[in-house]
């Protein structure tokens, strides 16, 4: 029997990381902080010149991944006129699963009236036969900002590992109250379905997502944005906006380096409605 075949013996690490906000005389503080291995959070920075009142927490999986099996559990809580700016130390990932167990991540958020969250984009790099699912549910006031990036990485590009994980499934939704604005839900099986065929991914390797919501959206003009977004050619990216409450901006890349350039660029445009 080898390496491969052989049952793990390590023990699953359920993770847990519950982070709650508040302002205090227009300082924003974090009032409870909850860890559970491998989950670590930073103390509370005040390092946004643009917003000198908002928290920035990173947070670290001290592992160095998901093991199948594992589960990670985030927990965060913004109350009313909190800004947080919450940002992954590296980026999450998901080792082989030769047991055949997903390795799964869910992130719960509530954001009260007129408080921002900004979570920061990373990537999830799922290994060869790694199995994946991710869900995170947001729940915010109608006159709260949110601001969330996501990048799908092929898999480990510089080792040549390019789609031959098992399966990856997220799930993103953000609830106004009883109105669900934002279902999005991706699956990939490259054991099934070739994503390089005509309507996919074709010759591109990485899915980056950019979701902001926020009241000041009404009169956005989404054309002009599209054709600011054009910046580079070896990139294809597309913006729409959804009920005039929120905007999706979804690239397709095949250069990690350029497609993380081109969603900061984004990010930093969109952030500028949150100061």
């Amino acid at each position: 029997m080898n390496l491969q075949q052989s049952p793990t013996k390590r023990l699953n690490h359920n993770g847990c990381l519950s982070l709650k906000f508040a302002n205090r005389r227009d300082k924003t503080i974090m009032t409870d902080c909850y860890q559970l291995p491998p989950l670590r959070a930073s103390r509370a920075l005040y390092i946004n010149p643009d917003n000198p009142s908002e928290a920035t927490v990173y947070m670290v999986e001290t592992s160095g991944g998901l093991i199948a099996g594992d589960q990670n559990h985030f927990n965060i809580d913004v109350k009313e006129g909190a800004n947080v700016c919450l940002i992954p130390q590296s980026a999450t990932k998901i080792y082989p699963s030769y047991n055949g167990m997903w390795s799964s991540q869910n992130i719960d958020v509530s954001i009260g009236k007129k408080a921002s969250l900004a979570w920061k984009t990373e990537a999830v790099i799922p290994f060869q036969e790694a199995k994946f699912r991710g869900q995170t549910i947001v729940h915010m006031a109608q006159d709260a900002t949110l601001l969330w990036g996501e990048i799908l990485s092929p898999g480990r590009d510089k080792r040549g590992e390019k789609f031959q994980y098992h399966d990856v499934k997220t799930n993103f939704q953000v609830w106004m109250g009883e109105e669900c604005l934002i279902y999005d839900s991706l699956l990939f099986s490259p054991d099934y379905v070739d994503l390089g065929q005509l309507g996919l991914l074709e010759d591109h390797l990485y899915v980056g997502s950019l979701w902001f919501v926020a009241p000041k959206l009404q009169h956005m003009d989404i054309r002009q944005l599209n054709e600011k977004l054009q910046r580079s050619a070896h990139v294809k990216v597309g913006a729409a906006l959804l009920e005039g409450k929120a905007v999706n901006v979804r690239w397709l890349a095949s250069d990690l380096v350029l497609l993380k350039q081109e969603m900061d660029n984004t990010w930093h445009e969109f952030s500028s409605f949150m100061s």
